[in-house]
C-alpha cells in the first residue's frame, strides 16, 4: 500500500467531502436498490458525516495498524446490527470508489484505483473479521 499516495489523494478529495459522501450514496442507492431498506431509521445527514470521520480516521491511521484493527472490528460489528452483509461490501467499494473517481476528477487514475481498490479490501477484511465474532440476538 503506497500510504503517502493514498493520503494525498485523500487530501485532494477531503475539501469535497460532502459531494463524494452524497455521490456515494446515491451510487449506492441506484446500484443496488436492495440495500435502502437498510438505512430505513437512518438519519442519512449524521450518517454521511460518520462516514467522513471513519475515512479521514482510516488515512490518518494507515501506519498504526493496531488502532485499524479494533476501529474497523468493532464497525463491522456495529454493522452487524444494522443488517450489513458481507455481500455488501463489495457493493460499497464498488460505489466508494465510483465517488471517489467521480469527485477527484483528472487526479483519478489506474494507480489511485488500484491502491484505493487495496485499502478498502484490507478495510473490508477487517471489518467482515470483526462482524464474523459477533452474536446477532
Amino acid at each position: 500500500m503506497n500510504v503517502s499516495l493514498i493520503r494525498s489523494s485523500f487530501d485532494a478529495l477531503r475539501p469535497h467531502a460532502p459531494l463524494l459522501v452524497d455521490r456515494f450514496y446515491a451510487t449506492l442507492f441506484e446500484r443496488y436498490p436492495q440495500v435502502r431498506p437498510l438505512f430505513a431509521h437512518v438519519d442519512l445527514p449524521r450518517q454521511k458525516q460518520m462516514l467522513t470521520q471513519a475515512l479521514s480516521l482510516l488515512v490518518a491511521n494507515l501506519e498504526n495498524p493496531d488502532v485499524l484493527k479494533s476501529y474497523l472490528a468493532q464497525l463491522g460489528a456495529k454493522h452487524v446490527r444494522y443488517g450489513a452483509r458481507d455481500a455488501h461490501y463489495d457493493a460499497v467499494g464498488e460505489c466508494l470508489l465510483a465517488a471517489m473517481a467521480e469527485v477527484a476528477g483528472p487526479i483519478w487514475n489506474a494507480e489511485l484505483e488500484r491502491e484505493w481498490t487495496e485499502t478498502y479490501g484490507a478495510v473490508a477484511s477487517l471489518m467482515k473479521a470483526g462482524a464474523a465474532m459477533t452474536v446477532v440476538l
